[in-house]
């Protein structure tokens, strides 16, 4: 009896895993037959490929290293059987996430964030009808134009704010995560009303909880169970993945951020007190048209929440860690905080807070050069959100086989040496025009990503930072701790690795 249990549970092991390793000896032995060399790769191994050889913790930084090591901007790798192309440079990710966009517009299956039930969120969408649909109703309501009508707002909650910080400066940090730009602004901007209190506490502890999420979660598309999506619907204690564990902790957090505001959304607009400029009002008024008149809305009700839940789960957490980031440089480079501080004093005087009226002022550019820099200096998604090749391709001799997941190293092309001097340093001065006297540095174009899949929220993002940091310059002064000895306390500082830093 023993022997016969013994032998089906074989049978059984055998066919789980001889499909995935007969067809990744099919697959290997199809790619290495090419006649096109592959990228520069480091030694894998026998089924692992480089799943093993690819740290877990900053991967961003190995690739970064392996790409001056092999002189090449682009490099290959090997997930189990899932073929996978790093771009270490701006010049490679523009090439083919730009330019041949068409081959590059879509996104592997990320198995993972199922688990967590992300939804219809356009971020993780594959190309197709559905993902044009989603991104036609985003794109057309923030667009460099349309996104002025939130100024006001984003003024009134940058002052709101700041405001909070001079009755409580201990608590700063949950002042600028909770009332400011990221929560209330896409809150209301995506879902068109105020939560009522229970809502919003809710909310808003799954707001803070959110960064954990994303921080932890690992690269995305990266971990066992995107490449074998069959484990998911197994038990933590045969699986043994981290990650697995992770997104079945923290899911719940993510389906909240979808549902609680959208509910509520869905309330105002039946009780008629949902604000008409928000996205999801006429998303709402034209399903419930099609419903009255029996007709089949061309957008479901999961459609008009994962386009929503879109602009909140992205804007809130985005937003809010590149204010923090840059309040640290700040903080770690005081003599760019007093020359901002001046250039403010100079341009609005001493008596009036910044408005985006005066963003444009030539006196403030040095504002904007300290957003840009921001982004460059750390990265907020140092590997971004990977790419799926839907065919072929060769890139100056190298060989991009189909289905290839493809990562842009936002990391490697923000410390590109001969773009950035100094590229460790942060130095807003580094954008000044040459015919100015400066030294003329790009714009780092990776933060927002590349192609049809550069982020639509981009200029409100952009915005919401400029707003958030020049009010808090003008307003306050940003300096460290003294411990009881009478000696400065230097912050230690330290970045989480995952999709969000």
């Amino acid at each position: 009896m023993l022997s016969l249990l013994f032998g089906s549970f074989l049978i059984s092991i055998a066919a789980i895993f001889g499909p995935c390793l007969f067809a990744t000896v099919r697959w290997y032995r199809k790619l290495h037959n090419s006649q096109l060399c592959l990228p520069p790769s480091p030694p894998g191994q026998l089924f692992f490929g480089h799943t093993r050889v690819i740290p877990s913790q900053n991967p961003e930084i190995y690739y970064q290293k392996l790409s001056k090591e092999y002189k090449s901007d682009v490099l290959y790798f090997q997930q189990y059987r899932t073929p996978v192309i790093v771009l270490n440079s701006g010049r490679a990710a523009d090439e083919l996430l730009s330019k041949r966009g068409a081959n590059y517009s879509s996104r592997p299956r990320f198995v993972l964030f199922e688990v967590m039930r992300w939804g219809l969120t356009l971020t993780f969408m594959p190309w197709g009808p559905l993902f044009k649909a989603h991104r036609a109703l985003l794109q057309k309501n923030f667009t460099k134009s349309n996104v002025l009508q939130y100024q006001e707002r984003q003024e009134q909650e940058a002052r709101r704010a700041i405001l909070s910080i001079t009755k409580n400066p201990s608590g700063w940090e949950s002042h600028i995560r909770r009332p400011v730009f990221a929560s209330n602004i896409v809150l209301q901007i995506a879902f068109g009303m105020e939560l009522t209190r229970d809502e919003d506490s809710s909310v808003q502890v799954a707001t803070g909880l959110a960064n954990r999420v994303l921080a932890e979660g690992g690269s995305p598309g990266s971990t066992v169970i995107d490449n074998f999506p069959f484990l998911s619907k197994l038990p933590n204690w045969i699986v043994r993945s981290e990650a697995l564990r992770h997104a079945r902790k923290w899911g719940w957090i993510i389906r909240h951020l979808h549902d609680t505001p959208f509910s509520a959304s869905k309330r105002h607009f039946e009780n008629g007190t949902l604000q008409h400029n928000s996205f999801a009002y006429p998303l709402l008024k034209r399903h419930a048209e099609n419903q009255s008149r029996g007709i089949s809305s061309d957008l479901t009700m999961a459609d008009i929440n994962g386009a929503a839940a879109t602009i909140f789960i992205a804007g809130f957490d985005t937003t809010n860690t590149t204010i923090l980031v840059g309040i640290l440089a700040l903080l770690l480079y005081p003599t760019v905080f007093g020359k901002a501080r001046e250039a403010l004093d100079r341009a609005i005087g001493k008596d009036c807070l910044p408005a985006f009226s005066d963003r444009e002022n030539p006196g403030l550019r040095y504002i904007n050069y300290i957003v840009e820099e921001t982004s460059r200096w750390r990265p907020l998604s140092p590997l971004g959100v990977p790419h799926k090749s839907l065919e072929d391709d060769v890139y100056n001799g190298m060989f991009i086989p189909k289905g290839s997941t493809v990562y842009f190293n936002v990391w490697a092309m923000s410390r590109d040496e001969s773009t950035y001097e100094d590229p460790e340093l942060f130095n807003p001065d580094r954008y000044v025009p040459i015919e100015e006297g400066g030294v003329g540095e790009p714009i780092l174009q990776g933060p927002f990503g590349f192609g049809r899949r550069i982020c639509v929220g981009k200029h409100l993002a952009q915005a919401s930072v400029w707003i958030a940091l020049a009010t808090l310059i003008a307003t306050m002064d940003i300096s460290n701790s003294f411990g009881p000895d009478g000696n400065e306390i230097k912050p230690d500082v330290k970045f989480s690795s995952g999709l969000s830093r």
